[in-house]
């Protein structure tokens, strides 16, 4: 491994890149224990200019696709190890009635924009933790079920009576094109291989179905602000490593999602809950830093839907012709950088299922 400061070769200062032949090698001790994945999730590069660090996680860009991603990824076991109750992972969907009522909210808004396009059929919800979303679902008419990696939160679902797997996607056990609706709320980002699951659910969905995700925006208002001060204050709140393993624009998923088979993409901008990016107003009254934050940004993360820089994207996704598939251009050399060809639409979502991309 190799760290270059382009300012030896002409180029601004405070910008390192890193360049490595091989995928994965040993990092910086104070980084993660494990090894360091040096090529892009999305497009297979191995170079890369650093975003952000704190003492232990580092965020860089991908110079081909330009995709952020951490560097220096948890493994398999020690992601595994994040999401159990062990850990404290949605330990509070357990016996919280205000976070279980949250979670019932945010399942409503969830399905009131799926149902601007499709209204009934099978659905499976990816990352589906305690079922509150297959719940709703099902309720609304839909043959819904779902895949959660964390045991406890799927035992939990079932124990509502819902059909719900423990594992990945991989574990789901349905023929190809059977799903009328794939959901994944807040995943794509916590997931080590995007383009492998995005295709998998590009595989599962009918020919007339819809992949519906979400997943914060790094180029949204906020975000962008804050990072310029993250190294003065020693937080930037967007990313939340380890947990985000890759962070998205419009730009970017809709090129990760191309790669993966799908041709109709359509975003919505929209806005994290303030209390999840700034804490509650307790927190905020008895912490005067983190109040003056808030103050600060808090207007911008407000306004970024507004502007189409929402901190956080509502994505619908068509599947492409059935012959053409998925195609992953990670296995291709040299691998293509599809920047300037990616679509980066701006809309609302479509009233009908035959409404194609618009630019």
């Amino acid at each position: 491994m190799e760290f270059v400061t382009l300012a030896e070769a002409g180029e601004p200062s405070g910008i390192r890149k890193i360049d490595a032949s091989s995928e994965r090698i040993t990092y910086n001790p104070k980084m993660s224990q494990g090894s360091t994945f040096l090529s892009c999730p999305i497009c297979g590069a191995h170079a890369a200019e650093d975003v952000w660090q704190d003492d232990v996680w580092q965020l860089v860009r991908c110079a081909d696709c330009s995709v952020v991603y951490l560097a220096n990824p948890p493994n398999e076991e020690e992601l595994a190890a994040l999401y159990s109750f062990e850990s404290g992972f949605h330990t509070e969907l357990l016996d919280q009635s205000a976070a279980i009522e949250d979670a019932d909210r945010t399942a409503q808004q969830h399905l009131a924009e799926l149902a601007k396009i499709v209204t009934g059929g099978s659905l499976l919800d990816i990352g589906c933790s305690t079922g509150r979303f297959v719940a709703a679902a099902k309720q609304a008419g839909f043959e819904a079920q779902g895949v959660e990696l964390n045991p406890d939160t799927a035992e939990i679902a079932r124990g509502s009576g819902l059909n719900v797997t423990t594992g990945t996607l991989a574990d789901v056990q349905a023929e190809q094109r059977s799903f009328d609706a794939i959901t994944m709320w807040d995943i794509v980002e916590h997931v080590p291989d995007p383009i492998d699951v995005l295709s998998r659910a590009r595989e599962l969905l009918s020919d007339e179905g819809w992949l519906w995700l979400t997943t914060p925006n790094i180029d949204g208002l906020f975000p962008q602000t804050s990072l310029r001060v993250a190294n003065t204050v020693g937080k930037w709140p967007h990313p939340e490593p380890p947990y985000h393993l890759t962070q998205f624009s419009a730009q970017t998923i809709t090129d990760a999602l191309q790669r993966s088979g799908f041709d109709q993409v359509v975003i919505k901008h929209q806005c994290i809950p303030l209390s999840y990016s700034f804490g509650s107003a307790m927190k905020m009254l008895t912490d005067p830093r983190r109040l003056a934050y808030a103050a600060a940004f808090a207007p911008l993360a407000f306004l970024g839907p507004h502007v189409h820089r929402g901190d956080t994207l509502m994505v619908a996704a068509k599947p492409g012709p059935a012959e053409v598939g998925a195609i992953d251009l990670r296995k291709q050399e040299p691998v293509a950088d599809l920047t300037e060809s990616a679509t980066t639409p701006h809309l609302e979502m479509p009233g009908s299922p035959s409404r194609s991309l618009q630019q």
